[in-house]
């Protein structure tokens, strides 16, 4: 749920994940999105308001709350938004945004202790590693995504936009399922 303040900044919620920890919560981010938030050269840190830590195979359990928790962006394995106009800037050509455009491919990520689901939104040619190093950023853009606890496939996770740390993908495929 997004509110808005002023015409600068908004609070959106998000799921982050780290190699063992969920932590869920509001952030601030302008109107780029929390996508440009995670490119911002000025910090290498993420902040999180009434952050809700608890550990990845317990989910249910909280470890520990803050009302502030800072986190290093190279950290971060992914985030889960559920909406995807929190995690995109939008009207820049014709309204769409540069993240949006192409067609739906579908797309499976791994990172440490999850794997990842959904569609890239690509326009050209299908290729894993140009995509890669294509897409804008710093985080791998997954929409209808779903990412399952690697050791507990029952845990998981939905989102209408997954950020994913190109840095920490251990495993990127394209196209259908061939098993």
């Amino acid at each position: 749920m997004s509110a808005k303040f002023g015409s600068r900044q908004q609070l959106i919620d998000l799921d982050l994940f780290t190699d063992a920890y969920r932590v869920t919560g509001f952030s601030y981010v302008g109107v780029g999105g929390i996508h440009a938030e995670l490119g911002n050269p000025n910090t290498d840190f993420l902040e999180l308001k009434d952050a809700y830590i608890s550990r990845i195979h317990q989910p249910g359990e909280i470890v520990v709350s803050y009302k502030v928790a800072a986190f290093r962006k190279d950290n971060i394995n992914f985030i889960v938004l559920k909406d995807r106009r929190d995690g995109i800037p939008v009207g820049t050509q014709h309204g769409r945004s540069i993240f949006t455009r192409g067609r739906p491919v579908p797309a499976f990520v791994t990172v440490p202790s999850f794997e990842i689901q959904g569609e890239i939104i690509h326009d050209g040619a299908v290729a894993p590693r140009e995509i890669l190093v294509q897409s804008i950023g710093r985080f791998q853009l997954i929409f209808s995504a779903k990412a399952s606890a690697s050791l507990y496939p029952d845990i998981s996770y939905s989102g209408d936009l997954i950020l994913v740390h190109k840095k920490r993908i251990g495993v990127f495929c394209l196209g259908t399922n061939r098993a």
